[in-house]
């Protein structure tokens, strides 16, 4: 990219996308990425690295971390049963799970309790299914957002198009959003809120910029 070489990751890896339109896309917003003044935008270069730089070892390592999130995940923990949050968990979350036992066959029990749920087992061979056939980007893709969102639920709701960028991030910073909303305009709270949305935006950014 540079002096009209090829970039390359810390690995030596080459940085190649198959389309023409792709690649002036990516070369484009890597430019615009290397001009920004913002921390932010390093992290894209994180995400786009750590795809290009998958091996055998890694995709088995980031499987197996994606799949440890099955009986933490956000979506099945609420809050106290009938309170506020709690209603409004249930109106946004409970047909991110409908979808996914409908597509999937996933069967999830939810909780209004802190401690950890115990999964059907069923679940994790689904999963693996799922996992095994993805392709570098989108492996990536799924890591980073059930990473970053704690919740494979989401990401296969919105790896599959059910929910957009914009209702995905409505879901992940639910609890989140509804605190400053009801005690108060925090200003660390707001700006750690805005910080963890920027980054989402460069997950997202990468899922979209590089799908096939």
């Amino acid at each position: 990219m540079k002096n009209n070489k090829p970039l390359t990751t810390p690995s030596n890896n080459k940085i190649k996308v198959k389309g023409e339109k792709e690649a002036r896309e990516l070369s484009k917003y890597l430019l615009l990425c290397l001009n920004s003044k913002s921390k932010v935008k390093n992290f894209f270069f994180k995400i786009l690295f750590f795809s290009f730089d998958l091996n055998k070892k890694k995709k088995l390592d980031i499987i197996e971390n994606i799949v440890s999130f099955l009986n933490t995940d956000l979506v099945c923990y609420r809050a106290e049963k009938n309170s506020e949050l709690e209603k409004t968990q249930t109106r946004l979350w409970n047909p991110l799970i409908a979808f996914v036992e409908k597509k999937y066959k996933f069967i999830f029990k939810v909780t209004n309790s802190i401690i950890p749920v115990k999964q059907i087992e069923a679940n994790k061979g689904k999963l693996l299914r799922i996992l095994r056939k993805l392709n570098n980007h989108e492996l990536t893709s799924f890591y980073f957002i059930t990473n970053f969102s704690n919740s494979n639920i989401i990401t296969l709701n919105f790896l599959s198009n059910n929910i957009n960028s914009k209702n995905a991030w409505e879901v992940i910073s639910l609890e989140e959003a509804y605190n400053l909303g009801k005690w108060g305009q925090d200003k660390e709270a707001k700006d750690n809120l805005l910080d963890k949305q920027k980054h989402f935006n460069e997950i997202i950014k990468f899922s979209q910029l590089l799908k096939n």
